[in-house]
């Protein structure tokens, strides 16, 4: 085994997300374990990724690679990272968001890793799409007497299909909020918002949350409005900047059907929407780009939006 190579944990995402971002966006060599093989040949978007990829046992695998993805569940991340951190041969680390199932042992993984002294990534991929690059250098220029909306509209896989999976559920990390939302707080973080004014809920019950509205507030900054329906029956993803006195818009930053929509989405056997997206995730993380010090400040507001919530019942 290339003891450069960068292995993957899941065999979801981690698939058809990761594995063409690192071997056509960054050229790594990648290792998956042996026992993800099936899941890999029942996708046939992945077989030209055959030559580029090493089955190994996962014991080798932590034994020897220098880099490694997780895309797992989030309470499985809280329990192997604390582990993986010991593996003095792994330098890098890419972990699929959310860091843990609750802001709290989010927390924890969060202290442990930067304890480690290792170099890591967070799945947060909000600041990798046009709109976000844009809101991220708009944001100072815009008057704290305006607003920010972003308005998101979709069916969740486990409500179109009517799964009973972890996604769906508030507990293990799921739910509009912990898993979908997490994208919006990472990205709300890095633009300086600190104040969480109102958020709500509601659902089922409260371990199974389908929307979710919030506003916040940050030093100088435009008031900032967020709403997310996991489980609409329109795909709507719209970023407006209105004046607060005649809610004229000023400026859209998206509308499209999700926040990642490129040109290829939805045709027969196109990649997933979001590969460019991780590709520049895992190129920061090579090229030793930033130091995201906003990842501590993630979960601060993360902290601050669960204890403010209210929750109501549909």
């Amino acid at each position: 085994m290339n003891p450069n190579s960068i292995a993957i944990l899941g065999s979801g995402f981690g698939l058809y997300g990761y594995l063409p971002a690192l071997v056509d966006g960054c050229g790594q060599n990648v290792v998956l374990p042996s026992r993800y093989r099936q899941r890999f040949e029942e996708r046939p978007e992945l077989q030209g990724f055959v030559k580029n990829i090493q089955w190994e046992d996962e014991d080798a695998i932590f034994a020897s690679v220098k880099g490694l993805v997780i895309a797992l569940r989030p309470s499985d991340h809280y329990r192997i990272i604390p582990q993986l951190l010991k593996a003095s041969n792994i330098e890098r680390l890419i972990i699929e968001k959310p860091l843990a199932h609750s802001p709290e042992f989010a927390q924890e993984v969060f202290s442990k890793l930067t304890d480690s002294d290792k170099a890591f990534r967070i799945g947060y991929t909000f600041r990798y799409t046009h709109w976000g690059k844009e809101l991220l250098s708009a944001i100072k220029t815009i008057s704290s007497d305006d607003v920010i909306s972003i308005d998101w509209q979709f069916m969740a896989h486990h409500f179109r299909h009517n799964l009973l999976n972890w996604k769906r559920s508030n507990e293990e990390g799921g739910g509009v909020i912990r898993f979908y939302g997490i994208h919006m707080i990472a990205l709300l973080a890095e633009l300086g918002y600190e104040t969480v004014n109102t958020s709500n809920t509601s659902g089922l019950s409260a371990n199974e949350i389908e929307k979710w509205t919030a506003m916040f507030t940050g030093p100088e900054l435009p008031t900032f409005k967020v709403r997310i329906d996991s489980n609409s029956a329109i795909n709507r993803f719209s970023v407006e900047h209105t004046s607060d006195i005649s809610q004229v818009p000023i400026q859209t930053y998206a509308n499209q059907t999700d926040p990642f929509a490129v040109s290829y989405a939805n045709k027969p056997g196109a990649p997933d929407s979001r590969i460019p997206l991780l590709t520049a995730l895992c190129q920061s993380l090579w090229n030793n780009d930033d130091v995201y010090g906003w990842y501590d400040s993630t979960i601060k507001l993360w902290l601050e939006i669960e204890k403010k919530t209210k929750f109501q019942i549909i």
